[in-house]
């Protein structure tokens, strides 16, 4: 395998050393002017940059900041203590507009965001921040740990408030902002404080009938201070976590017919598979138990009352167990996991290329993260922030057996997939620059550079240990680089007292390199039942092939116009292009992911293209005495859309391959408001709710290479066209509400409720059975309900219950029956 140097190479230690050099002598000048040119009272406050923690007592957003000219929809700490059952941090943002997490499970490591026009299989064209630190996994696209958002980096008890910032608006944001940015605060003390929660939830679970209770609990600790000039906060969390059944093994009914040696069983239950063929749920798979633990230290430092500085350590330790329950049964009434078995005169081969449909799986996972920030906030004609930010796969370790049930106990053979190694690091610097107000008007210019690079490194081996073994032969192997300078300027002009006009944009210069695939070739898989050799390859070759290096170069432009005819009214015209660049592992990653017996083959292009976006919006906003309206229109045309297919294959695995759609036209409608105190005191209303049309529009080429491929056993229509269907994983309807009542300053109560109308999950919607394993999920409404007492002034307890009608809900995976929360909290 060859290393190659990316085209522009950046050491970003070195580049971070060189701003603080070139920065200092602004660090000491320290600007005495306002935007009028009058001297400005110092400011004893400490206000921080929306990247970074913050300890003034009231905090500018990352929008107020830097004028950002996007559609902003916020959760304060308040909010999300009195109305919501938050047991992990994507808890608090599933009541905001054309917001939708796949959450799965308490600790789900999985939990992608969909947005106005995009779904949650588009974890890419997201950006999510805490205290500095992205938190979005741009290492890959909805594609487990290398794709999904990293909340469990974030404990709920510690967040301040979450800003949610809608489209590819701001040139300070890269292209994967397409669908928007969730930028969370977290907490900073100015005197000694020290807290702690308990949070337990109880899930009912009744899925094909089987009536089971998993329960979950978390254990959060906090404590911090204040020394003149010095900050620092520690919070500790405990999770353990048990899942419902997240798969199910589901094959098709087979055309062989059983003979005398196979198991006659009993217990399955005939169903279809997502594109209406018949099949047979043969048990649960993936029921997870996780145990994660998040440590993290955040130290602040007041260098002079305008700059500060901020430091931020983040450990995350999850070690997790998934496990299988077959529902079949022999003639003695014992189970039967493995083996050739006989449902209804047909034969069912447990097993799926030598491995097992029953297997279990684990995961020893340990990552660290830092985050660092020093900047200035005069507020006066210059200020500058200086950030970075490094993530580490210290340890990330999936185990598999590929033994029987019954030997797979006694630590049997088995695969060990590796990300250990994998991460990514981020710096980035910013100005602002006001120079007052002249005959022009008033202006506001921001500026900035970034840089980002990601590096992936996926070995599977062959182990004699599948518990304990770290090594042994290797598989395959997917190794690559990506990495991205951007830079950008927006100047906000205040040409009128009521009118203002924001122009950006935004240069990328985006590598992807050193892309390495290793797969074994020929040979053939020991399928010995019974055999401690079962699941080994014998006779295969390793295969290697180095990848070619892609290079792009793209501009993007944005703008906004805002008018604000009277006091209570707003409105705004944005426009906005944005490309997102494929990740590492869309490009290079060629590999089998084992969890709970369900097998994901995962193929990497490396002959993507990156999708361009063109956005609008038209927003109009309404003021009230308490609280706000809005109507939002928006647009977006996206050409070359890179999308991950995720297809149930005969067996019940799923095979995973992205490739770019050629062009997707979304338009649509979102309202939201929100009013405070409405009729009586303590009376608060919430409400959201959108309406989108998302079409392919145009996909002529993989159109015609589904029409030469033809139908397929599992799928009759999969040679049907997908081009004038709808966008997969986004709903024609989404909308949610929460009333909220206090009947005194103790109680506060409140009952919310979250509707989506039906999605698919293929390209040419042949998807057609929404309630199955796979599918892409029928319309749901949910109901939750809240209640929180202030016992005395530092402890209060809450309660609730989370899908009370006890919705069953299909989004590809079942997503959690009704669940019962409680928590008790103190603070000092």
């Amino acid at each position: 395998m060859t290393h190659s140097k990316p085209p522009f190479p950046l050491d970003p230690k070195r580049a971070l050393i060189c701003l603080l050099i070139l920065t200092s002598p602004l660090a000491t000048a320290e600007s005495k002017q306002n935007v009028d040119g009058k001297k400005a009272p110092a400011d004893k406050s400490k206000a921080v940059m929306a990247d970074m923690t913050v300890t003034e007592k009231i905090k500018p957003t990352a929008k107020e900041r830097y004028k950002l000219p996007t559609t902003t929809e916020s959760v304060t700490s308040e909010k999300i203590d009195n109305t919501i059952n938050a047991m992990t941090a994507e808890d608090t943002i599933k009541y905001l507009p054309s917001i939708q997490v796949r959450k799965r499970y308490i600790g789900d490591t999985n939990a992608p965001v969909g947005w106005r026009t995009s779904g949650t299989s588009q974890s890419a064209r997201g950006l999510i921040y805490a205290d500095g630190i992205i938190l979005s996994s741009l290492l890959g696209n909805n594609n487990g740990n290398t794709g999904s958002p990293r909340w469990n980096m974030v404990s709920p008890s510690e967040i301040e408030r979450v800003d949610v910032m809608y489209g590819p608006f701001s040139a300070a944001h890269a292209g994967n902002s397409i669908g928007g940015v969730i930028d969370i605060t977290t907490r900073m003390p100015e005197k000694f404080e020290a807290g702690g929660d308990v949070r337990s939830t109880w899930q009912d679970y009744s899925f094909y009938g089987k009536k089971k209770t998993f329960d979950s609990q978390e254990y959060s600790f906090n404590v911090g201070d204040r020394y003149k000039d010095l900050s620092f906060r520690f919070d500790v969390s405990h999770l353990d976590s048990h899942s419902q059944p997240i798969a199910f093994v589901n094959p098709i009914v087979p055309t062989t017919n059983a003979t005398g040696a196979d198991t006659v069983v009993t217990g399955a239950i005939a169903n279809s598979n997502p594109f209406g063929v018949s099949a047979q749920v043969l048990g649960e798979s993936a029921i997870n138990h996780t145990v994660q633990d998040n440590f993290k230290w955040k130290l602040g430092y007041d260098f002079t009352p305008t700059i500060r500085g901020a430091y931020t350590l983040g450990l995350w330790q999850n070690d997790n167990h998934a496990g299988f329950n077959s529902f079949l049964r022999n003639s003695a009434g014992n189970v039967v996991n493995t083996g050739n078995v006989n449902i209804g005169g047909k034969r069912y081969a447990l097993t799926s290329n030598g491995l097992p449909l029953f297997a279990e799986t684990r995961a020893d996972q340990m990552h660290w993260s830092h985050g660092m920030n020093l900047k200035s906030t005069t507020g006066g004609v210059f200020d500058w922030d200086l950030s970075g930010s490094v993530v580490d796969y210290g340890t990330d370790l999936s185990r598999t057996s590929t033994q029987t049930p019954a030997l797979a106990a006694s630590n049997g053979v088995g695969r060990v997939t590796s990300l250990t190694g994998t991460g990514w690091h981020t710096a980035d610097a910013k100005g602002i620059w006001r120079p007052g107000v002249n005959l022009l008007g008033k202006h506001e210019i921001s500026f900035g550079f970034h840089h980002d690079l990601y590096n992936l490194d996926n070995p599977v081996y062959e182990t004699a240990n599948w518990q304990s073994g770290n090594g042994g032969t290797i598989i395959s192997n997917s190794q690559g680089k990506t990495q991205t300078e951007g830079y950008w300027l927006q100047d906000a002009w205040d040409f009128n007292k009521d009118w203002n006009l924001t122009l950006g944009g935004r240069l990328e210069n985006w590598h992807a390199f050193d892309g390495f695939n290793a797969t074994q070739v020929g040979g053939a898989v020991n399928t010995t039942v019974g055999s401690v050799n079962n699941g080994r390859l014998i006779g295969s070759t390793l295969r290697s092939i180095n990848q070619s290096n892609q290079n792009d170069l793209e501009f993007s432009p944005k703008a906004k116009l805002t008018w604000k005819p009277l006091d209570r009214v707003q409105t705004g015209l944005s426009i906005g292009q944005a490309y997102r660049f494929p990740t590492v592992t869309e490009l290079f990653q060629q590999t089998t992911v084992t969890s709970g017996g369900i097998q994901t083959i995962i193929n990497g292009n490396p002959n993507l293209k990156p999708e361009e976006a063109l956005s609008s919006e038209l927003s109009g906003e309404y003021f009230l005495d308490q609280g706000k309206l809005r109507l939002s229109l928006f647009q977006e045309r996206v050409k070359d859309a890179i999308f991950t297919q995720q297809t149930v294959l005969s067996n019940g695995g799923i095979a995973s391959t992205p490739s770019n759609v050629d062009e997707i036209q979304t338009y649509g409608v979102e309202f939201a408001g929100e009013a405070n105190d409405v009729g009586i005191q303590g009376l608060d209303l919430y409400g959201n709710a959108t309406w989108t049309n998302s079409t392919i529009t145009e996909n002529g080429a993989a159109d015609a290479a589904a029409a030469r491929a033809g139908a397929t056993a599992t799928n009759p229509n999969a040679n049907q066209p997908s081009t004038g269907k709808r966008q997969p994983r986004v709903p024609e309807w989404r909308a949610s509400a929460t009333i909220a009542y206090r009947p005194t300053d103790k109680l506060t109560t409140s009952v919310s409720g979250r509707y989506s109308s039906a999605q698919f999950s293929q390209l040419n919607n042949s998807d057609i059975n929404p309630q199955t394993y796979g599918s892409g999920g029928d319309a749901y409404f949910i109901v939750d309900l809240h209640a929180k007492y202030q016992i005395t002034k530092q402890i209060s307890a809450s309660a609730g219950i989370d899908n009370v009608n006890d919705q069953q809900v299909w989004l590809f995976h079942p997503f959690p029956s009704r669940t019962y929360f409680a928590e008790l909290k103190y603070n000092y």
